[in-house]
């Protein structure tokens, strides 16, 4: 697409204008001239992109792909004259250093520095030069001008919008489905295992029913283990079977430890060198009731390996399958199996009532337009789910009626077509106007999931940072960037582009997801713009003209195949799937990273899954790198040339085992620096200005003494997690503490910590706090009467091994934000636990796993809003609290481990029934 690669050029254009005017000298007009021609040509290139999408004219698409390269020889250009410009300025820096009397920076007169510019002056004349060809060429050829339509940036309609977060799947026309799926599901009178399957064409609600009908109290309460799986393309059996033990082991995980589960399974561990995966399923779900559920179309042989590996001990489990009708092929041979619940596409009442509830909300359009776009928004989406909410995303930033009619005009060729126009075209023709309505910074982050795992969750905080790193993110005054792209993000979700999975209480993004079908529409998109290369296996044919490679493996291979150099490369982005063993017991291999050697541009490197103890010395050589993660087997160590990455933002290391890294001190002198989450051993004295610095993640102290303050000019830090903490840390930590004013989440870790957390008064801002291990003043910290007005705003607290005592839970009870509390291990010292009246008054999760506890009183009228408890190995608990009887807005009860107290709930005969007889949900988990 020229018009990301156009915008891609003019953030560079801006990037080079904003250094120094030494640098510019001699090239500053060739530069601003060739900003001006970018500028011009941007706005005429939006429209040719959409009608070489149309397909409508060949000699469009010619235009566009010559105005791209163009675009693409200018990035080259920039980036070349930036790459040595930078490593010219560390040796101007060097010799200044060696000689005191010598300037440092830019030296102008230096023949170097001259025919450094020249060069940059004389490519961008030839690109001017071929600019110009091409404008004749288009005019030579009659490729006319004709704008799309200047909609408005946002609605100015008088009805109330619906919120962006306010977009969940709504089963409107589902509920005859939905009551036949819960009726399969709980059938007592089949008690063997059944599958039960969901088919009907891509899109037309099959996830969304299957989705509601997973999380009813019904289900919830039915079924001991539920696990979702989700079929990426050609993933393998073991990798379906590996993901439901992963899942089943993180649901038998919520005892108080990292200790392995009664039944002895345990994820990394059932799962490493030499286990039979299938084996150790079918063992660990012996003697559960459990609901599997399969999303995707499934191969007979994946299907026969599935089934081997899930017991029959009739007792109602149930296999779930969401697949298309080839799919149902595979089950034709299962045992008891139910007749398919077949979907169809929505009525014209239904269609218009999900489309009126994505734009509106409880509102609704207004009465003189209703009877109009109802058949509009009908004929147009012919009642598919898919289609009416991506109309619904552009209409509902459009002013009515002009705007709307606009658009229903632009998508009149889609409805009159009528039984000639498949759905998939129909379909199509709708993201394409979707994505033509996008922004310009929008479109480069919408086509950016193309890089990501389809159908599979991606971490909103990774996407903003990646965002940040490839430059689509703008700086906007009185927010962060950070800020910014979380805006963005929202704007994605509000136009349905974005599926919106999770959000934290603070109203951040935390994960999304993209239909698939939206994602196959982006990565078409950005392979015929160039914009990203995406593979599916690890022997990739890459040619050396890829500026943004994607390697999504879910394959058998095992060794990353990229031979050939890169020289335009601009970002890599390996995805493998983890868990995956060879017989030596290794994962996938990759002896370092010499396949990027001559990746001199590169911005983004974002690596898991691969086996990789070392980075090439050469990495220091690559200074245009913004985002550096590798969630990658053993690393071992980093080269002191990581020092030399002056423009690096993000640093995101990780693995299945975590060793302690020494990194250079030239690293935290990096001015850019925002994201630091690795496993560094932080020095007391050697850190920089770091001004930027957001996030600091996995660090443990080294050499802090005193009342040193080791983060002094850290000031800006909004997240910090620190490990393997003593005494010997206090006076440092605190100095630390009292000046990071704008901290917002806190882990510690350690063997004695500091219960001054919840009384220094700079941390007004905290919001989330982690303490691991016990703390100095059990009873509660100094000042602890005044805790409701210095921790305003603690929403979060989890505390693990703490030894408190009543007293610093009364001062816990007085917070006045404090929504989810969990109370772990030894966190309190004692066998009786008083939550008194009043106290806890926003509380709505609790999890308590103390196993001294043997009588937890609650007053009357504390906790009056919680809506889940979780109780785990409580085993020596006599009672509940009588006080959960009178929880109205309690919703779910959890009990792990606890059999004696599961008698006590039991339906009829249980003393303590009573108390939890209104609650939706009750879990037993042994």
């Amino acid at each position: 697409m020229a018009e990301t690669a156009i915008t891609t050029v003019l953030a560079k254009v801006a990037e080079l204008v904003a250094w120094e005017a030494a640098v510019l000298l001699e090239v500053g007009d060739d530069v601003r001239l060739l900003r001006d021609k970018l500028e011009w040509l941007h706005t005429f290139i939006r429209d040719a992109d959409r009608r070489r999408r149309l397909r409508d004219d060949e000699f469009v698409a010619v235009w566009v792909r010559q105005t791209r390269d163009v675009a693409f020889e200018a990035e080259d250009a920039l980036d070349d004259f930036l790459h040595r410009a930078g490593r010219r300025g560390r040796a101007a820096r060097t010799r200044a250093a060696a000689a005191p009397g010598c300037a440092v920076g830019w030296w102008p007169g230096c023949a170097g520095e001259v025919a450094l510019r020249h060069d940059l002056s004389s490519r961008i004349r030839q690109i001017k030069k071929r600019l110009d060809e091409i404008s004749a060429n288009r005019a030579a050829f009659n490729i006319e001008h004709t704008p799309a339509p200047a909609w408005a940036a946002a609605s100015s309609s008088a009805t109330t919008l619906a919120a962006w977060d306010d977009l969940e799947e709504y089963t409107v026309g589902l509920g005859k489905y939905s009551d036949m799926l819960i009726e399969q599901l709980l059938d007592d009178a089949v008690a063997a295992r059944a599958v039960v399957s969901i088919s009907g064409e891509s899109s037309i609600g099959k996830t969304t029913l299957a989705r509601k009908v997973y999380q009813s109290p019904e289900v919830r309460n039915h079924f001991e283990i539920r696990t979702w799986t989700v079929l990426s393309h050609k993933c393998r059996a073991a990798d379906v079977l590996r993901d439901i033990h992963r899942q089943m082991t993180n649901q038998l995980r919520r005892a108080p430890s990292r200790q392995v589960a009664e039944d002895g399974c345990d994820g990394a561990r059932a799962c490493g060198p030499g286990k039979d995966i299938s084996n150790q399923l079918y063992k660990s779900m012996t003697g559960r009731r459990y609901l599997v559920v399969v999303d995707g179309s499934i191969a007979v042989t994946d299907w026969n390996s599935l089934r081997a590996s899930l017991p029959d001990e009739g007792n109602g489990s149930r296999v779930l399958l969401i697949t298309d009708s080839a799919g149902l092929e595979a089950v034709g041979h299962a045992g008891h199996t139910y007749d398919p619940i077949e979907l169809t596409r929505l009525s014209p009442e239904n269609t218009y009532e999900v489309f009126r509830r994505r734009v509106f909300g409880r509102g609704d359009c207004p009465g003189r337009y209703k009877s109009r776009y109802y058949q509009d928004v009908f004929r147009i989406t012919r009642g598919l789910p898919l289609s009416i909410v991506i109309l619904a995303g552009v209409l509902r930033s459009k002013e009515l009626p002009a705007e709307w009619d606009e658009v229903m005009a632009q998508l009149a060729p889609a409805r009159e077509q009528h039984k000639g126009t498949s759905s998939s075209s129909n379909g199509r023709r709708i993201m394409s106007l979707a994505f033509d309505d996008l922004p310009h910074h929008l479109k480069s982050c919408f086509l950016y999931l193309a890089a990501m795992r389809e159908s599979t969750p991606v971490d909103a905080q990774r996407l903003v940072r990646l965002w940040m790193a490839e430059g689509f993110v703008r700086p906007r005054r009185g927010s962060t960037m950070e800020e910014v792209g979380q805006g963005y993000l929202k704007e994605l979700i509000s136009r349905c582009m974005v599926q919106l999975v999770d959000k934290d209480e603070f109203g951040a993004v935390q994960t999304v997801v993209v239909h698939d079908r939206l994602h196959a529409f982006a990565q078409d998109e950005a392979q015929e713009a160039s914009f990203i290369e995406s593979h599916d296996s690890t022997d990739v044919l890459a040619p050396a003209t890829v500026r943004r490679l994607a390697v999504l493996n879910s394959t058998t291979d095992r060794y990353v195949q990229l031979s050939n150099p890169l020289p335009k490369l601009r970002s890599i982005i390996c995805d493998f799937v983890e868990g995956r063993n060879n017989r030596s017991g290794k994962c996938i291999q990759c002896s370092d990273l010499g396949f990027l050697h001559a990746s001199r541009f590169l911005r983004v490197i974002d690596i898991q899954g691969l086996e990789l103890k070392k980075l090439p010395s050469e990495i220091g050589s690559m200074i245009h790198i913004r985002y550096l993660g590798l969630q990658c087997g053993d690393l071992e160590k980093l080269p002191s040339t990581i020092g030399n990455l002056v423009n690096l933002q993000s640093l995101i290391l990780g693995g299945r085992h975590v060793h302690v890294l020494e990194v250079t001190t030239a690293f935290w002198r990096i001015p850019t620096l925002r994201h630091v989450v690795a496993p560094f051993a932080l020095p007391s004295r050697a850190l920089g200005d770091l001004h930027s610095l957001q996030t600091l993640h996995g660090v443990q102290p080294r050499g802090w003494d005193g009342a040193t303050n080791p983060l002094a000019k850290a000031a800006n830090l909004r997240s910090l997690e620190l490990s393997e903490l003593t005494a010997d840390h206090a006076g440092a930590l605190e100095a630390a503490l009292e000046s990071l004013d704008l901290l917002v989440h806190l882990s510690l870790r350690g063997d004695l910590l500091p219960a001054s957390v919840f009384s220094v008064p700079s941390l007004r801002r905290l919001q989330s706090l982690k303490l691991w291990g016990p703390v100095d003043a059990p009873e509660g910290p100094t000042g602890a009467e005044d805790a409701r007005y210095i921790r305003p705003n603690l929403s979060r607290l989890s505390m693990w091994s703490t030894m408190v005592k009543q007293k610093f839970v009364n001062m816990l009870a007085e917070l006045p934000s404090l929504g989810e509390l969990t109370l772990m291990l030894d966190a309190y010292d004692g066998d009786r636990l008083a939550f008194g009246d009043a106290g806890f008054r926003s509380l709505h999760k609790l999890k308590l796993g103390l196993p001294k506890l043997e009588e937890w009183a609650v007053g009357a009228e504390s906790m009056p809003g919680l809506a889940t408890l979780t109780l785990c190995r409580c085993t020596r608990m006599q009672m509940l609290p009588e006080a959960l009887a009178g929880m109205e807005q309690l919703e779910e009860v959890v009990l792990y481990s606890m059999p004696d107290m599961v008698g006590r709930i039991k339906e009829g005969e249980g003393e303590d029934r009573h108390k939890v007889k209104h609650v939706p949900v009750i879990q037993t988990i042994y």
